[in-house]
């Protein structure tokens, strides 16, 4: 089971009052349940356990065949907030929004910024997966539980990532590329059709390794989303297409137990007075336990106006305990 308590002070930020902040408990509260189903089959399962933030996503992951040291999977899964990488993923650029090293998803993924690696999705991974690399398409569409949609069977969108994942010299790496194509063809609710464009890219990279005795990590990512799209809507809504550059250096400055990290994004909306909004992400988070984390981060945010969802550029503070029980 897993917990968030936060206290959050933003200024300008509507989401989130700008005198007083807000105490979020919990911010999240779940419950995860994952394991082996049979011989080649396991699932993962995870339930809100709050009224107000009730949600769901699950897969089940089969092992279908194996050639040398590649294995063949195909993993049905359905989540309201996790994205069409959500079946499988390896890295943690922010490809897929729960794999990320720090809490501020936003302020160093491009995939996170441009709305693309999140969202709600349903669809079918299949994946070829070895120790140095994975391929995954996903037919998919942007829908989940009562939002599920009457869909086309020929009318899926389409979800491609490939990464290579080698160790160069001692550092763990991963260089690797998303892209969302395709228009769900889904029912309007008034007995006709109507289209939902997911067209989109990233690439991306990461290398875990050690500067001396101190363990450090560095990702980063960048890409793009197509303009006027009806289902990425952080950044891809605008006149011209949105683009975002993120990259993340976390340093374990007391190893296993407490790092410290700097991130910085830039990102284009495509709005049409071509605002650019960049976010600069300090933080440190100390591990108290292998199931208790507390974080503490500022993110000071620059360019006029507002972003995609109406919230003024400024800066925030966010106090965070994460616990698993």
């Amino acid at each position: 089971m897993v917990t968030k308590l936060r206290y959050q002070k933003t200024n300008g930020n509507t989401n989130a009052g700008s005198d007083f902040g807000v105490i979020e408990w919990p911010d999240e509260a779940a419950l995860l349940i994952g394991g082996k189903l049979a011989k080649d089959a396991g699932f993962l399962m995870e339930l809100g356990l709050t009224d107000a933030n009730s949600f769901l996503s699950t897969k089940v992951h089969f092992n279908v065949g194996k050639a040398g040291n590649t294995q063949f999977s195909v993993i049905p899964f359905s989540t309201d907030g996790l994205g069409a990488g959500y079946g499988f993923e390896l890295l943690n650029t922010g490809a897929q929004r729960s794999q990320r090293p720090i809490e501020e998803r936003k302020g160093f993924s491009a995939a996170q910024a441009l709305g693309l690696g999140s969202g709600e999705a349903t669809g079918i991974a299949l994946v070829a997966s070895s120790h140095n690399y994975f391929i995954n398409y996903t037919p998919w569409v942007p829908g989940w539980e009562e939002n599920n949609l009457e869909v086309k069977p020929s009318g899926l969108a389409h979800y491609f990532r490939a990464a290579y994942t080698p160790f160069i010299g001692s550092w763990d790496t991963g260089f690797g590329f998303q892209i969302w194509s395709g228009d769900a063809e889904v029912a309007d609710g008034a007995g006709g059709e109507t289209l939902i464009a997911t067209d989109g890219w990233v690439v991306d990279a990461q290398m875990q390794g050690s500067v001396g005795s101190l363990p450090l990590g560095i990702y980063a990512s960048y890409g793009s989303c197509t303009a006027d799209d009806a289902h990425f809507l952080d950044g891809c809504t605008n006149t011209d297409d949105g683009e975002a550059f993120g990259i993340l250096g976390q340093l374990g400055v007391l190893p296993n137990k407490a790092n410290i990290f700097v991130a910085y994004r830039t990102l284009d909306d495509g709005s049409e007075d071509d605002s650019e909004f960049n976010a600069t992400t300090v933080g440190t988070n100390y591990l108290f336990s292998q199931n208790i984390r507390f974080e503490l981060y500022y993110v000071k945010e620059s360019g006029d106006g507002v972003d995609a969802r109406g919230n003024e550029r400024d800066s925030k503070w966010l106090f965070q305990l994460f616990a698993g029980y």
